[in-house]
This record gives structure tokens, C-alpha cells and sequence, in this order.
């Protein structure tokens, strides 16, 4: 056993993400067999003395209703893909339902978009739902609303959306079902002999840079989006593991055992509303600041100042989630700003002490962004 794994067998709040080519066969059917399989060890492994809590996050709705459609591709066209998806979630739901009945597990259905991310009341709200269904021993089901999500469809997928999950819910382990053993050295379709990574440290540029590609014709991502997956996961303090889905013994898993690619989550855990700012889809604007407030906030931890601000980019109000940007546009931190844009055109670059003279006696904030509610992004 692995001594990064041990930290698995203490996992109490468990993400499961299911990818297409798992819940399906061949692209076009439910694999009543796989996921059968799945549902009995997580209805066995869940609740009890154990203690643990299972949310799955599954895709496949779309290849289900291209089937129904009588489509053997996956088309381009928005309409068709949320036709497929409406077609296609409720025969996924039922199918999931009858597995959970039979071995008497009540699972619920829960659809999301990239917007219940970036609304924290929504996230907040979807966070303690899923609470609440836990505690009365209820197993979700989380899938992407693709029938009313646009950009999602085009963009999106699952494996980003588990990762979220798995944050908003403070998982230990988030584990990612796919067609494949784990992470490979190389690519296995090119070179017999890739073996499997057992273990990562670290999401870095090189380990994505190797895993460029898409999966099958049904599904919308592929390893690089699970390799962004687990870097978000990881960042906040989430386990993550790649394994085959296919004859997978969750058991083993969460017992520790060297199956897939364990990915090392960071060691500190972020707090809650530190990491809906750090991993929201979308900001709603930008401050540049420059090389003394960088190291200011980066190596100080401390708060933004207007004296550190170069440039304001976008317009926002108070209260809104911003990118702090250094001098060569890398995003280095995220905050929720006391100053709407139109001020901070005002103020940037003054002195503490002017701010009163410049917006006015009730002008009562001295930082920009406090340090309590700004997060540290970049990655050294």
C-alpha cells in the first residue's frame, strides 16, 4: 500500500464521477451491468457503521438519447445535443432508480449549470440539499442540465463539474471512473509498454500537456479535462483517483490499495467561501497591481491596497468576485472587492488616507480587497 493512499481509507464524504463510455456500452446503451455493479458497492460501502456518504455525478444522458434518436455520432448542432439530452436524462435517471430499488437505496436526481456555481445563494442552497439528502441515507445523482445549458454542451463536462461538487461539499475523495487503468507515462494506443502513474504530486503544465484529446464520439471530454478536474479537487484539498470503471472494487479503493492514479491533495484544505472564489467559472472583472502589492499579497498574505493597483479592467459592483492580475496579466489571486469599479478608477494608486477626500466621508473601506476575502491562485 502506498503511504500517499492511507489518507483514502479515512475518506468519509465520497464523489463519484461516471463517464460515458461507463455508463454506457458501446456508446449507445445502458450498461445495466457496469453500473449495476457500481450501485451495490456503494449501497454496501455507504451509511452504517462506515459512515460514508456517496454523490455520483454521472454523464451518458446524451449517447442515451442519441441512441433514442437513432443517431451514431454526436452531432455539432446545440439543438440536436439538448434534444438528445432531454431524450436521454430521464431514460439515465430510471435506469440509475431501478438499480438503487433493488438494492434498496433511494437516490435522487440533481441537475446543475455552470450558473449554480457562479450564484453562491445557488451553491450554498445545492450544498445543503445535498446535505439534507444525505442524512435521510439518499445516494444523488448529479448531471450537467445540458436540455437548458448552451454553453455547457459546447464547453463543458462532468469531470469539471465533480471537481466542483466535490469542493462545494468539503469531499475527502473524488473518484473519476473512466475507460482507462489510470494515467499513463505515455500514450498506451502508441506505446505498449506505458505503464500507469500510480501516483501525482502535482498537476503541472507538462502532465496536461500529455493527455491532450477527447474521448469517444458520445462524450464530451477525455483525460485532459479529468487532469483539470483533479487539479482544482486537489488545490482545495480533495483526494483524487482515475480508474477503470469497468469490474472497479470500490472496496479496494477506499482501502488504499494501488489501483488507478492517486492524485496528492494539497495539505491545506481551503475554507468554504475561499474556494467558491478561487474555482468559480467566472470572475467579473480584473486589477492590475503591481510588483510591491503582488508581493504583498503572494508572500505576505496580506490585504490589496489602492496604492498597489495599476489598472482596473470591466465594469463591477462591490461585492463581486475579481481576478488580481500581476504586470504580465497572470492571474495571482481572486477577492471579493469593497470598491465597485468606478471607484477604483478613482482611488487606484493613492494612499490610504485619500480615499475619503476622493469618494467622500462615507468612504469607509482601506483595502481594496481584504485579505479574509482573497485567495491565493497562482501555482509556483
Amino acid at each position: 500500500m502506498a503511504e500517499a493512499r492511507e489518507a483514502v481509507q479515512k475518506a468519509r464524504r465520497i464523489v463519484i464521477k461516471v463517464g460515458t463510455r461507463v455508463a454506457t456500452e458501446g456508446d449507445n446503451a445502458f450498461s445495466a451491468d457496469v453500473i449495476g455493479s457500481l450501485v451495490r458497492q456503494v449501497s454496501t460501502l455507504g451509511g452504517g457503521e462506515a459512515k460514508r456518504s456517496f454523490i455520483i455525478v454521472s454523464s451518458g444522458a446524451i449517447a442515451l438519447g442519441l441512441n433514442r434518436m437513432g443517431l451514431d455520432r454526436r452531432p455539432k448542432e446545440i439543438n440536436l445535443l439538448q434534444a438528445a439530452a432531454a431524450m436521454g436524462q430521464s431514460r439515465l435517471m430510471h435506469a440509475y432508480e431501478r438499480e438503487f430499488e433493488a438494492a434498496r437505496r433511494e437516490t435522487a436526481q440533481i441537475l446543475l449549470t455552470a450558473e449554480d456555481i457562479r450564484s453562491r445563494a445557488r451553491y450554498l442552497n445545492i450544498r445543503n440539499t445535498i446535505f439534507t439528502l444525505w442524512s435521510f441515507g439518499v445516494v444523488p445523482i448529479v448531471n450537467e442540465n445540458d436540455t437548458v445549458s448552451f454553453a455547457e454542451i459546447r464547453f463543458g463536462d462532468n469531470d469539471i463539474i465533480s471537481a466542483h461538487i466535490a469542493n462545494m461539499l468539503d469531499a475527502d475523495l473524488l473518484v473519476i471512473l473512466t475507460d482507462t487503468d489510470g494515467l499513463f507515462d505515455s500514450d498506451p494506443k502508441r506505446n505498449a509498454g506505458a505503464r500507469v502513474l500510480r501516483t501525482v504530486e502535482k498537476v503541472t503544465d507538462a502532465v496536461l500537456d500529455g493527455a491532450r484529446g477527447k474521448g469517444s464520439a458520445f462524450s464530451s471530454g477525455g483525460m485532459e479535462s479529468k487532469l483539470k478536474a483533479a487539479d482544482i479537487a486537489t488545490r482545495s484539498g480533495v483526494g483524487v483517483i482515475i480508474a477503470k470503471g469497468d469490474g472497479v472494487d470500490l472496496a479496494r479503493v477506499l482501502a488504499g490499495e494501488e489501483i488507478g492514479t492517486f492524485f496528492v491533495p494539497a495539505e491545506r484544505r481551503m475554507k468554504g467561501r475561499k474556494k467558491w472564489m478561487a474555482f468559480n467559472p467566472q470572475t467579473e472583472g480584473a486589477i492590475v497591481v503591481d510588483r510591491g502589492a503582488e508581493k504583498a499579497i503572494v508572500a505576505q498574505g496580506r490585504s490589496l491596497l489602492p496604492a498597489g493597483v495599476k489598472a482596473v479592467k470591466g465594469g463591477f459592483g462591490m461585492g463581486s468576485v475579481v481576478s488580481i492580475l500581476d504586470e504580465e496579466g497572470r492571474e495571482i489571486a481572486r477577492g471579493l472587492t469593497n470598491f465597485a469599479s468606478e471607484e477604483l478608477e478613482k482611488i487606484r494608486g493613492l494612499n490610504t488616507r485619500r480615499i475619503p477626500d476622493v469618494l467622500g466621508a462615507e468612504a469607509y473601506f482601506d483595502e481594496v480587497v481584504h485579505r479574509d476575502n482573497l485567495v491565493i491562485v497562482v501555482q509556483e
